[in-house]
């Protein structure tokens, strides 16, 4: 398992949703000692905040290259 909450600020989106998935795996195997359990959910909890954190990111760059005209063209949904 990865490291403590605060490490998680280096995680690329992939590895952090890589181990996310994982901790959740283990969770839901119900194994875990109450401890155990409760560290593996916080270290989730920091990683899913972590891959919020990068995707808002990646959404607001995405707006600023469609609103300056370089080149990107706005995805419109089908309708």
């Amino acid at each position: 398992m990865g490291g403590s909450p605060e490490e998680v600020g280096d995680l690329a989106f992939e590895g952090a949703l890589d181990e996310l998935e994982g901790l959740v795996d283990r969770l839901e195997a119900g194994d875990l000692a109450l401890e155990e359990a409760l560290a593996t959910f916080e270290r989730g909890v920091a990683l899913s905040r972590r891959c919020a954190e990068l995707l808002e990111r990646a959404e607001r760059r995405i707006d600023e290259l469609a609103q300056s005209g370089d080149g990107v063209v706005p995805f419109e949904e089908e309708g």
